[in-house]
């Protein structure tokens, strides 16, 4: 039925119920895109993108975001397996957590508790490390 284990289902539907839980499964199997993120410390969008149309991987560019691009027809494990991902010059993280520190702006010295943050990504956006 899911690749939810069955100990954990049970878990699940003890607190929170049955159609719940059938919920959340269902929106697991849902099928969502390969968001990234260029690390502009170590490379650039073009040079992503010229490595993304290399290897035949089609792309979206994201409105309010120069650096976030969506992946079309590629699988996380495939994306991982490319140099550029190795070497650290795109991270993988989707869209919703790239909106915080757009939204927040924030500036040198503030102090910021991310209470979602693991494994870090919002935190080194733009390679600002907010403490």
């Amino acid at each position: 039925m899911n690749e939810i284990p069955e100990f954990l289902v049970e878990k699940l539907e003890a607190q929170y119920g049955k159609e719940m839980v059938e919920e959340i499964i269902k929106g697991y199997s849902v099928k969502r895109p390969v968001t990234l993120r260029v690390n502009t410390l170590k490379t650039t969008v073009e040079k992503v993108k010229d490595v993304l149309n290399s290897m035949q991987i089609s792309y979206k560019e994201v409105s309010w975001s120069k650096e976030a691009l969506i992946l079309e027809e590629v699988r996380e494990n495939l994306v991982q397996e490319l140099d550029i991902y190795k070497n650290g010059e795109i991270y993988l993280q989707s869209l919703s957590s790239m909106l915080p520190p757009i939204i927040l702006e924030p500036k040198p010295n503030a102090d910021i508790l991310d209470m979602a943050a693991a494994p870090g990504g919002k935190t080194t956006r733009d390679g600002s490390i907010i403490q």
